[in-house]
C-alpha cells in the first residue's frame, strides 16, 4: 500500500505528486483503523476474550478491576470501559512489565489490597458505586481523605489511557477521523466568547 502526497512546488508553482511508502504498522493494520470493525474479526476477539484469564491479577482483582473501570467509564448510548476491555488492557500491560518494573507491580497490588479493605470486592454494584463516590472525594472537596484514594486515581488514570487509546474510545466516542486538518476554523458562537 503506498500513499500518494499532492505537494505545490512554490518556486515554479508548478504541481507534482510523489509516492511514498506507508510504515510497516499501516501496512500491517490494512484498511481497518479508522474503518467499521469487521464482523469475522470481531468474533474472533470475542471468543478469545471470552474465556480470558488475567496474567497479572487473581480472578477476584480483575472481576474488582472490571467492575471499577466500568463505573468510572459507564456505557451509555456510547461504549463504555468495559466494551473497550480496559481492564484485559490493564492487566496485559502489568503483566508485560512486572519483570521490567517492580515498583508498578507493588503499586497496584497495594491498590487492590486498598479497594479490598475498602470493601469494594465484597460490595454489591450500588455499594461499590458508593466506595468509588467516596474515594473520589478528595478529588473534589479540599481536606477530604480516603485510604484508597491513591487507588482510585492509579486506576482511574490507567483506564482513562486504555479507554482513549481503544477503537470504542478514540473512534466510537470522540469520532477520530484520522490526520486531517480544517480548512477553515468556524468562529466561537458562545455569547461570552466574543468580548476582549
Amino acid at each position: 500500500m503506498a500513499l500518494v502526497v499532492g505537494a505545490t512546488c512554490h518556486s515554479s508553482l508548478t504541481e507534482r505528486s510523489e509516492t511514498v511508502t506507508s510504515p510497516p504498522w499501516i501496512r500491517h493494520a490494512g484498511d481497518s483503523y479508522g474503518s467499521p470493525p469487521r464482523p469475522r474479526r470481531c468474533r474472533q476477539r470475542q471468543r478469545l476474550l471470552k474465556n480470558y484469564q488475567p496474567k497479572f491479577f487473581t480472578a477476584d482483582d480483575f472481576a474488582a478491576l472490571d467492575a471499577l473501570t466500568a463505573i468510572l467509564i459507564p456505557t451509555d448510548d456510547t461504549p463504555g470501559a468495559r466494551e473497550a476491555r480496559c481492564a484485559h488492557f490493564i492487566d496485559f500491560l502489568l503483566q508485560a512489565s512486572e519483570t521490567v518494573d517492580a515498583n508498578m507491580a507493588r503499586q497496584w497490588r497495594a491498590a487492590m489490597q486498598a479497594l479490598r479493605d475498602a470493601g469494594f470486592h465484597a460490595a454489591d454494584a450500588a455499594g461499590r458505586e458508593t466506595i468509588v463516590a467516596a474515594m473520589a472525594r478528595p478529588e473534589r472537596e479540599r481536606g477530604a481523605t480516603h485510604p484508597a484514594y491513591f487507588a482510585y486515581r492509579l486506576i482511574k488514570q490507567q483506564n482513562t489511557f486504555a479507554f482513549y487509546t481503544s477503537r470504542q474510545g478514540l473512534i466510537e466516542c470522540l469520532d477520530y477521523r484520522g490526520n486531517s486538518f480544517n480548512v477553515t476554523f468556524p468562529p466561537c458562537d458562545h455569547p461570552e466568547h466574543r468580548t476582549l
